[in-house]
């Protein structure tokens, strides 16, 4: 069993290479393709790239940024418990007893939820 903790470490990843084959027919195809659209005036591929990669840099900032939250408010309940059991006492852990099925209802329904 794993124990929580501050600090996130990367998983181990494998090394995956899918090589590029050039394939001149395709090439030739696109550039046909390309040129028609812009004789068109419509010229959405540039677009679609960009959008695609900015996309995949944009999930990849999300997760980090609510891991930092969630540390945060991790980080804020431990300061608050410490400063709770200073003033009030033990009675500061009956707040968490009444707040924890809170908790679990939002950790079930979190799971049960479709993935992408």
């Amino acid at each position: 069993m794993k124990l929580p903790s501050l600090i996130r470490t990367s998983k181990f990843s494998r090394f995956h290479y899918e090589p590029r084959y050039y394939d001149p027919i395709k090439e030739e195809i696109e550039g046909k393709l390309r040129a028609a659209r812009a004789n068109q005036g419509s010229d959405n591929q540039n677009s679609y790239d960009t959008s695609s990669i900015s996309a995949a840099f944009s999930k990849r900032q999300r997760k980090s940024s609510h891991a930092s939250v969630v540390q945060l408010l991790f980080a804020a309940a431990m300061i608050g418990t410490a400063i709770g059991w200073y003033f009030y006492g033990n009675d500061i852990f009956y707040v968490y007893l009444a707040l924890s099925p809170i908790y679990f209802y939002f950790r079930i329904k979190g799971r049960n939820k479709p993935r992408d």
